[in-house]
């Protein structure tokens, strides 16, 4: 049997930045914004993690230079 390797980095594996992110990358957000997304099979560059109050959020940050343009989803309608 063989092992198969995976694609993605243990979490642990990827750089953390903690309420501030380098200004070359992205979230997500910023990115659909812009009208644009990763792209299919992009990982994340690193992770952010940003505390407020009792709260914590952790994100994926992206380079801008590998994202590509934005892909609406449209939805069919069945009529009977």
């Amino acid at each position: 049997m063989s092992k198969r390797k995976s694609a993605f980095m243990p979490k642990e594996n990827i750089p953390t930045s903690h309420q501030t992110h380098p200004l070359d990358l992205a979230t997500i957000e910023a990115l659909k914004l812009e009208g644009l997304q990763p792209a299919d099979g992009q990982t994340v560059a690193a992770l952010f993690k940003l505390r407020t109050g009792d709260r914590e959020h952790l994100c994926g940050l992206y380079r801008p230079a590998d994202v590509v343009p934005l892909q609406v989803k449209t939805h069919m309608s069945f009529v009977a």
